[in-house]
């Protein structure tokens, strides 16, 4: 009889030990503004247990750019948002009290794709284009490009919204609905082998531009600052599985697009590759560009402070308790 009672205090205890952990994660949702090789990072981490060291249940949920996403972070349906930093620096310009944690790339990531026809930049004068919405990274992407490059937007060249994000776009550029539009792996290498023409790769610009981003609803993030900390481990550690697991990244890419061509999912691995930074701060200089392509639309942002828009704190803490260190490492 004692033996079996001890048998039986050493199954709890098993037991327990077992189901602790979960039992202390907290829940955590992420909002995702897009469906790409960039927004994988958080799929991936889920398959592979990232989240789960740090005390977190993280799961990633597709919400689409723009106000859907934001609507989800304020409303607290979800903890915290991966999308686009433009068009959570126009909500917190629109009075949303939402804040940026850190931003993945300040680079553009697309190339720019148009009809053979079209040689150079200054032939799209006169012709349709699209960024998906106002608003959109992409949408600030190609008005960027074209202000760069002499066009004004909506003034020399037309633009027109267009559904369904990068596949969205790349079906009206093949259908001949648009003249222009910005693309990214695998979009771009099936535009590409389709005879449609890159006339440039934008992250090869010296254009500095806050681009994919974290944030999360600032009363929130004030009121749970260890979990943001954890949460932002876990995400500093995914942009580390992405760079040193090829294989296991490419598989959890494919999985994600739902592509069964290997090779599209390598060329936006290794396209992404170089963007992917060991601890993802956010710059004064790429959001002050954000801003700058706001103001014509929201004049606010013609005064505003760079500053006002992102808080670094949380991963500065992480890099000086020496996190990041055994990160630094690349493939």
């Amino acid at each position: 009889m004692i033996r079996f009672k001890f048998l039986l205090v050493i199954c709890a205890m098993t037991l327990l030990a077992q189901t602790a952990p979960a039992q202390q994660r907290e829940k955590v949702r992420v909002a995702l503004g897009s469906i790409s090789v960039s927004s994988s990072l958080f799929p991936i981490a889920q398959q592979v247990g990232i989240f789960p060291k740090y005390g977190i249940d993280m799961e990633p949920i597709y919400f689409g750019g723009g106000m859907n996403s934001i609507a989800a972070v304020t409303s607290n349906s979800v903890q915290f948002l991966a999308a686009g930093a433009t068009a959570t620096v126009g909500a917190r310009l629109g009075g949303i009290d939402i804040m940026i944690l850190s931003v993945q790339s300040n680079k553009l990531e697309y190339s720019v794709f148009v009809a053979p026809e079209i040689k150079t930049v200054q032939d799209l004068k006169g012709k349709i284009v699209t960024g998906t919405r106002p608003g959109a990274s992409a949408d600030s992407a190609l008005r960027l490009y074209l202000r760069k490059n002499g066009l004004e937007p909506d003034k020399d060249v037309i633009f027109i919204s267009v559904a369904e994000s990068q596949q969205g776009r790349m079906n009206s550029l093949m259908r001949g609905a648009v003249s222009g539009t910005v693309l990214a792996p695998p979009f771009s290498n099936i535009a590409r082998q389709a005879g449609y023409r890159e006339l440039a790769d934008l992250r090869k610009t010296d254009i500095e531009y806050a681009g994919n981003s974290i944030a999360g609803n600032a009363p929130y993030i004030k009121s749970h600052a260890q979990l943001v900390e954890n949460f932002l481990k876990g995400y500093v550690e995914s942009l580390h599985f992405f760079r040193t697991q090829k294989e296991r990244t490419i598989a959890g890419i494919m999985k994600f697009l739902k592509i069964s061509d290997r090779s599209r999912a390598e060329e936006g691995y290794d396209y992404y590759y170089d963007l992917m930074p060991v601890i993802p701060y956010a710059s004064a200089s790429g959001m002050r560009t954000v801003l700058q392509n706001l103001a014509p639309r929201q004049p606010k942002a013609a005064t505003a402070s760079p500053e006002e828009f992102y808080d670094n704190s949380f991963l500065k803490r992480i890099e000086d308790s020496g996190f990041t260190k055994p990160l630094a490492v690349r493939r």
